[in-house]
């Protein structure tokens, strides 16, 4: 009996990580937006490196949070701070890649991604996107602990499993559909990157004035 009470906690965990993951990547967002750029140069591979460096940083996140972390990233001045740094940054970044051009006299296409895909998923879950830390200090950490109070540190393997797998199937669907379509994407890059462009520089102005209006608490 209690080997079938495992088993069905272990599937509920991995389901409800996967749908809690799912119910979020589906939104579009600054990481979104990188896999999408970069799939069109470095192909389907993309997905799968990008959500590893992901989930470095989510783990990371997953364990600060366990041993209690999580009331520091909570802590006001460092939502606020954090979530400036991205907005500013965000904002650089996309008006940067509206106005790049090449010698030719064309966009460069998603100059400022210029880096691994590895250290893209990364990037574009700290800095370049302050919701995913602040996530995990808030919602996240609040399913954490369902997960622990249910199965212990056994359920919070299976839970995060389950956001792990949900990351890697959507974004590799992302990089894949990208890909096949690469002509496409090529024929039209000079808009595709300025759209990125200004989708970037939309979230940056989003954050900025999230977080700015928070601002006037502390003085």
């Amino acid at each position: 009996m209690d080997g079938w009470k495992a088993i069905f906690e272990a599937g509920y965990l991995f389901a409800l990580g996967f749908v809690v993951a799912l119910s979020g990547v589906l939104l579009p967002g600054p990481l979104l937006i990188y896999v999408v750029g970069k799939s069109a140069e470095e192909g389907v591979k993309t997905g799968p490196l990008v959500v590893l460096g992901h989930f470095s940083i989510e783990l990371l996140l997953i364990v600060m949070i366990m041993l209690g972390v999580h009331l520091i990233l909570q802590s006001p001045p460092f939502t606020v701070g954090l979530g400036l740094l991205g907005g500013t940054l965000l904002l650089i970044f996309g008006v940067k890649e509206i106005a790049a051009k090449s010698g030719n006299g064309n966009p460069s296409g998603f100059s400022h991604l210029n880096v691994h895909p590895y250290a893209g998923g990364i990037i574009f879950s700290t800095f370049l996107n302050p919701s995913v830390p602040l996530w995990w200090a808030t919602l996240g950490f609040a399913l954490l602990m369902d997960a622990y109070l249910l199965a212990s540190y056994f359920g919070v393997v299976f839970w995060s499993l389950g956001h792990f797998t949900a990351d890697l199937v959507w974004y590799t669907f992302i990089a894949y559909a990208v890909w096949s379509g690469k002509k496409t994407v090529l024929k039209h890059r000079v808009n595709i990157a300025r759209i990125c462009g200004i989708l970037l520089s939309g979230f940056g102005l989003y954050f900025l004035l999230k977080y700015g209006l928070m601002l006037p608490q502390f003085f």
